[in-house]
């Protein structure tokens, strides 16, 4: 952690100067938003990533998904959607020593599950691509659905008093700049900043945390 002199922050800083850090962020949040810790990781933590799939399959067209680099074939074997989900999360696993090594693949009716098999934040940077060829089936987004953690991680979350986790009800930072779920970003743990740039979690304002912001050193306040 070191302090810096404040910079504009697209206006969310707006004077004197900020404590910052580099974490990870557990969640796609934006910029601005007032945040919470989970706490250090005791234990590694796998990556997970899923993709979702739509569209009629063609039958016996060839597909390629690659991860990692690993590629992988598959040739449909019928028109439907889960059963050709089912089929390319079943060649993924039996490509031992390529895609197979990298992850474990699952498949619930349309969503490919792809976990990375060594623990620690390394999975996040899993890359899957697919190649549709001519199977008439289209993948969505790559989506985390676990962020990988090594042992001593501190991952931050949009502070919520409603959280059913008591470390998520109490805020601990800012968040400086846009993240996706797994990302390490910049957040100031003091400073001054515009109120109505600050973000929060669904049904939270910034009277949830006034206080509890004020007694770590970060102020809301107004700009004109």
């Amino acid at each position: 952690m070191y302090e810096s002199q404040a910079t504009n922050y697209d206006n969310l800083v707006v004077g004197g100067r900020v404590v910052t850090d580099n974490v990870m962020i557990a969640t796609e949040q934006a910029k601005g938003t007032v945040l919470a810790s989970y706490g250090v990781a005791t234990s590694a933590v796998k990556a997970v990533k899923s993709i979702t799939f739509t569209g009629t399959p063609a039958n016996s067209k060839s597909l390629k998904i690659t991860i990692n680099g690993k590629e992988v074939s598959y040739t449909t074997g019928s028109t439907t959607l889960a059963t050709e989900v089912t089929g390319i999360k079943n060649a993924i696993n039996a490509d031992a020593t390529g895609a197979g090594a990298i992850v474990t693949a699952d498949s619930t009716a349309g969503k490919l599950t792809l976990e990375v098999k060594t623990a620690g934040s390394a999975g996040n940077a899993l890359e899957v691509e697919f190649t549709a060829g001519e199977s008439d089936m289209t993948a969505g987004e790559l989506t985390v659905e676990t962020v990988g953690e090594d042992v001593g991680d501190e991952r931050f979350t949009a502070a919520d008093t409603t959280s059913g986790i008591s470390a998520l009800q109490s805020p601990v930072a800012i968040l400086l700049e846009d993240a996706e779920a797994g990302d390490v970003k910049t957040v100031a743990f003091c400073g001054e900043f515009n109120k109505d740039a600050l973000k929060f979690a669904s049904g939270m304002t910034l009277n949830n945390f006034k206080v509890a912001l004020r007694k770590i050193g970060i102020f809301a306040k107004a700009c004109i």
